[in-house]
């Protein structure tokens, strides 16, 4: 019989268990695959069918989408790797060489299909463009053989015997992204103090290392009739854990500070160490740009003091924090 969506949902039944609600997608074009739909097309279609984009660059999940030419013929893979990066699936595909496009589209269902099984939608409709199965009465040979050669674009099972090794493009399991963006700082200093940061980051599946530099804008206070201007920055180290769209992170903190005051001879510089921990929410703006919000609660064992000969003026509360956002690009 033709292709028609009953038989795309057979392919990722036995995978229900693993539905990769969010994905990174991986999409390649082999020799002689150049002109079929590019990775836009194939992600589009997904959207349409599910009715939401699923695709973020920051998943530790991924699908693999090939596309290549063999025999006079297009053979189709979807591949899902997890987030430890081993294999949970794979499924093939082929169709005739001047049927790219129902192949694309009866790829993007079977992949709507593994990241929502429960989907009413995407069990609803076909591949976009494919003909609808012909009614039993005409067709009662086609109804036995789901595997003939008629079919424009047919799924078929992996094949027992052995075949030419062919080349797997497995994702990198590594994800670099780096942002820019603007603090407010509680306690750090004499007042609450406005700044900028800027970070790098390092993630593996769902974990990472990020890298934080901050710089706080100078604050003006009195102190005891003493009039203080105060500035300083942070140098921040952040493992982080990741699931979907949070994060929780470690924070060490190595801060300096420096004063000056109205007051002949008075100022100087100190540094501080801290400790604590951050949550953070991103959300994805498109497949590379993300806003980041998040928090800090921060622990100083060894207070920074200012002092005045015998008045002490301030010092480093033992708890302080700060929130922020930012601007992500991922790479």
């Amino acid at each position: 019989m033709r292709f028609g969506a009953t038989s795309l949902f057979v392919l990722f039944a036995a995978h229900g268990a693993m539905a990769f609600p969010s994905s990174r997608l991986v999409y390649v074009r082999g020799p002689g695959a150049e002109s079929c739909p590019d990775r836009d097309s194939v992600r589009e279609a997904v959207k349409r069918r599910l009715g939401y984009d699923p695709f973020f660059p920051s998943s530790d999940k991924t699908i693999i989408v090939r596309v290549v030419r063999e025999a006079g013929k297009l053979r189709g893979e979807v591949e899902l790797v997890d987030e430890h990066g081993a294999q949970a699936g794979k499924r093939e595909f082929s169709a005739e060489q001047d049927q790219c496009e129902q192949l694309v589209h009866a790829m993007a269902l079977s992949i709507s299909i593994a990241i929502d099984p429960k989907s009413a939608e995407t069990y609803a409709q076909g591949p976009e463009d494919v003909p609808a199965s012909e009614p039993a009465g005409n067709q009662p040979d086609s109804q036995a053989r789901p595997e003939s050669a008629s079919a424009p674009a047919t799924a078929v099972a992996p094949s027992p015997s052995p075949r030419t090794p062919q080349p797997s493009l497995k994702p990198s399991p590594w994800l670099w992204s780096a942002g820019l963006g603007a603090t407010v700082q509680f306690g750090s200093m004499p007042d609450v103090a406005l700044g900028a940061t800027a970070f790098a980051a390092l993630r593996t599946g769902i974990w990472s290392l990020a890298l934080e530099g901050e710089l706080d804008a100078p604050v003006t206070t009195e102190q005891n009739g003493v009039e203080l201007r105060s500035s300083g920055g942070a140098l921040k180290l952040l493992p982080c854990g990741h699931w979907k769209l949070l994060r929780a992170c470690q924070v060490t903190v190595l801060r300096w500070q420096s004063a000056t005051g109205n007051v002949s001879g008075l100022g100087g510089s100190a540094s501080s160490l801290a400790l604590g921990a951050r949550v953070g929410l991103e959300l994805p703006l498109s497949t590379t740009f993300g806003a980041l919000a998040y928090g800090d609660l921060l622990l100083t064992p060894q207070p920074v003091r200012l002092v005045n000969g015998e008045d002490e003026l301030w010092k480093t509360p033992v708890f302080s924090g700060g929130l922020a956002i930012a601007a992500v690009m991922h790479f």
